[in-house]
């Protein structure tokens, strides 16, 4: 229950927080817990003493606690600066109050050394103004408090104990400042370099996956498998590549790959389709999913007729004899991520069976649709009827040419 609670404290906020910066948040949580953890472990020593300043210390002491546990509170309202701002007053206060108290050389102001270090890891590079005050204000109250302890104690130490003391303490103070200067450089070169590296990261995801796969894939493990009632698949083939490829090196054949599908992905990002794979010289996109869409069918035929107009240009820009079969297909599918490694996002059904068939069934030049996409889109497009052909594992079909837009 105990682990639970404390696991419960250090994670506040963190949810809501960028994540290449959460330790910041993490941190002030942790720091808090650990000054109320020794506010704590003064009170057994205030009841103590209490016939001299034990009441005032058990007072300051239960202020820094109740003010203290605000500060998960805050960053779980995501209000993250003014969590720090009320720890670092309330560190001061603390240390400041105990000191006057007491009248006395407890060797607490030490205390504001530390704090110098731990600022970089407190404050995000937005933050460095912040940051570069509060260390500033960290130094100047530790020397103040250190002056002021070595004229308190001027009767007890001789001229030579007192400028070497002062001599060392402001010479841990320069180090603790260097210190905290080289650490802050480490910490913003880190949070750089990790930025980067999840922005990279996450644009491969990107690229695989559409975006709110990928999103549901970061915040949860289940399986992703949904059902559509409607969407259109589009694929394309390269016609008779395979023999036009063995007089190529591998470079140009990959290059001229690459330069066509990079085409395609332009268009299917025109038109709002998603690009689900390519396998070969073959190129697969469909259209009203991950997120539905209406004008599925419009949108997949008015792509099938840019590419058909790109893979002429082409053609004839590399001078190549060869042509683009292009089938679509509508219906019901589910899609899904499968695999534990190199996973990929796929679908399946009736209706993607159906758009290949369209697509290896067809003509060269030609673009083959479904009865379906015919009726969702003739208003829009000009179609001919090619008749009822045989396919493979549905039996016989009737399907249409889609030739252009209507004027």
């Amino acid at each position: 229950m105990l682990k639970q609670c404390l696991k419960i404290w250090v994670r506040a906020g963190i949810a809501r927080y960028p994540h290449e910066y959460f330790t910041p948040v993490r941190l002030t949580n942790v720091i808090a817990f650990l000054i109320i953890v020794v506010s704590f472990c003064q009170i057994p020593g205030a009841l103590w003493f209490w016939s001299d300043y034990g009441g005032s210390q058990l007072l300051i002491s239960c202020i820094t606690i109740s003010t203290l546990c605000l500060v998960p509170l805050l960053n779980h309202q995501a209000k993250y600066t003014f969590a720090k701002v009320l720890l670092i007053t309330i560190y001061i206060g603390n240390l400041l109050m105990t000191s006057i108290l007491w009248q006395s050389n407890l060797y607490i102001h030490f205390f504001y050394l530390l704090a110098v270090v731990c600022c970089p890891f407190l404050f995000i590079e937005s933050e460095t103004r912040l940051k570069w005050i509060y260390s500033g204000i960290f130094i100047s109250l530790f020397m103040v408090s250190e002056i002021y302890y070595q004229l308190f104690e001027i009767q007890a130490q001789s001229n030579a104990q007192q400028f070497f003391k002062f001599s060392s303490a402001s010479l841990l103070a320069l180090a603790c400042v260097l210190c905290t200067y080289h650490i802050q450089k480490n910490v913003t070169r880190s949070w750089q370099k990790l930025a980067f590296e999840k922005q990279r990261s996450e644009q491969l995801l990107l690229n695989i996956l559409p975006v709110s796969i990928a999103e549901r894939l970061k915040t949860s493990n289940t399986l992703i498998a949904d059902y559509f009632a409607q969407a259109s698949i589009l694929f394309a083939d390269i016609q008779n590549f395979t023999p036009l490829c063995k007089g190529m090196d591998p470079k140009t054949l990959v290059s001229l790959l690459d330069e066509l599908f990079c085409q395609f992905d332009v268009l299917a990002q025109q038109y709002g389709l998603e690009k689900i794979k390519t396998s070969g010289d073959s190129y697969m996109a469909a259209c009203g999913l991950p997120n539905a869409n209406a004008l599925h069918a419009i949108r997949c035929c008015e792509c099938a007729l840019d590419m058909q107009d790109e893979f002429e240009r082409f053609n004839a820009e590399h001078k190549l004899q060869t042509g683009l079969r292009i089938g679509i297909g509508c219906g019901e599918v589910v899609a899904g991520v499968i695999g534990k490694n190199k996973f990929s996002y796929d679908m399946w059904g009736e209706a993607v069976n159906l758009a290949s068939r369209m697509q290896s069934h067809g003509q060269s030049h030609k673009i083959q649709t479904t009865d379906v996409t015919y009726q969702l889109t003739q208003h829009l497009f000009n179609f001919v009827e090619r008749g009822r052909i045989q396919v493979k594992g549905v039996g016989e079909v009737t399907t249409y040419w889609l030739i252009s837009r209507k004027t």
